[in-house]
């Protein structure tokens, strides 16, 4: 049977290609059937093919570094096949835009575009590297791009910590208190507790004679006091025999006696509010008071008087972290006779010996409590500007004594 190809003069007789077996001809080592590369016989050198599209070595086609078949080829990988293979040229050095046929055209970070068709992958290609996110190379060193710094917090007030939720509490609890004293004094003619507490009248216990621990007359500022002021905020002023303290900003404004701190003490001092209202005003004094790195009043006593005849002690705590908390009320709200209107002066004694500390207001105690937390440290009098409340109070300081507890 005659053979469906003639034979080619110089040809390799009876070689067949090695898939399809199809007979070859002369010096061909792709096979025009099935496009398989056959090698060629040992006997024969490779034919340089000069006119090769790719300008390679044998055969022509540079190998791919992607896993996939370059355009044109029109077979897939060799499946294991036995045949002896093409060695591959080396690539460029430098593959540029434009550069030859083959590497589609860019530079090695460029994925090629994908055939229309496909095939398994070739074994031992590598995968292309996925961008970096956001289009930035990994950094040397696996050095990250630092992130933005948080937020800083807001600026603390320069003067402790705000009481003025305990004060708005304070108002809240009056007006319960009150309404519920007034329907039991409706419905119980003559028996219960009564809105107003009649003072105790004070025993006479005489001018101290022993030697002041500190007075002022607040003539002049000989003992350093921190007039330090912020206009529409609060201010400091010291002269003509008062110290005046107001508050703009719905706060607690508290001056420290400067340089001084006491244990067991009697304190006098006389005061007035000469700006404010029954609601937005309060005044009066820090005992045994302590600053941490949080606040300069972190533990403390304070004994409280409001312009509507009320007053109440507190005491302040902090948490794990020295974090101020808020106040601890031990006495109060609770409304006395003994306090003077808006505009008059109300001589205030305040007495700690030991755990006990008492108050007294115009020669009249109104209340002792009994706490051993705190033994020693600074006294601070005090402005307040009570919170969600007309802005605005002064309040004016003189005669300020404090004598050894006796």
């Amino acid at each position: 049977m005659s053979s469906m190809y003639p034979p080619y003069e110089g040809g390799a007789a009876g070689q067949v290609c090695q898939r399809c077996r199809m007979p070859l001809a002369p010096n061909e080592i792709y096979c025009s059937n099935c496009g398989y590369y056959n090698a060629p016989a040992s006997n024969q050198p490779a034919p340089s093919n000069p006119g090769a599209p790719w300008g390679g070595g044998a055969g022509g086609y540079p190998p791919t570094t992607y896993g996939q078949q370059y355009p044109g080829s029109g077979v897939p990988s060799q499946w294991g096949q036995s045949a002896t293979p093409v060695p591959a040229p080396p690539p460029p050095s430098s593959p540029a835009f434009g550069g030859a046929p083959g590497y589609y055209g860019g530079a090695p970070s460029s994925p090629p575009p994908s055939p229309g068709y496909s095939f398994p992958d070739q074994v031992g290609a590598p995968p292309y590297p996925s961008p970096a996110p956001g289009g930035y190379p990994p950094q040397a060193g696996g050095y990250q791009v630092p992130p933005l710094p948080p937020a800083q917090p807001p600026e603390r007030p320069r003067r402790g910590p705000n009481f003025g939720l305990v004060a708005l509490i304070a108002v809240v609890v009056l007006v319960l208190v009150l309404g519920g004293i007034g329907v039991l004094a409706l419905t119980h003619h003559g028996g219960g507790t009564t809105g107003t507490l009649t003072p105790t009248p004070a025993q006479s216990t005489g001018a101290p004679t022993a030697t002041p621990l500190f007075s002022d007359n607040f003539a002049n500022n000989n003992h350093g006091w921190d007039l330090t002021s912020v206009p529409g905020r609060y201010s400091v002023k010291l002269g003509n025999g008062q110290l005046l303290l107001e508050e703009d900003n719905n706060r607690i404004l508290p001056e420290f006696v400067p340089g001084k701190t006491f244990d067991d003490f009697r304190l006098d001092v006389d005061v007035a509010i000469t700006k404010g209202t029954q609601e937005n005003s309060g005044f009066g004094v820090y005992i045994r008071a302590s600053a941490n790195q949080n606040t300069e009043l972190a533990t403390y006593y304070r004994f409280a008087m409001y312009g509507d005849s009320t007053y109440a002690i507190f005491k302040g705590v902090v948490d794990s972290s020295g974090q101020p908390l808020d106040d601890q009320k031990l006495v109060g709200y609770l409304s006395t006779t003994a306090l003077k209107p808006i505009g008059q002066v109300n001589h205030v004694e305040i007495v700690a010996k030991g755990s006990t500390m008492t108050l007294s207001v115009n020669g009249q105690t109104l209340n002792s409590v009994t706490d051993s937390s705190y033994k020693s440290g600074s006294i601070a009098l005090y402005v307040s500007n009570l919170p969600d409340t007309p802005k605005g109070v002064v309040v004016a300081f003189s005669n300020l004594a404090i004598y050894p507890a006796s």
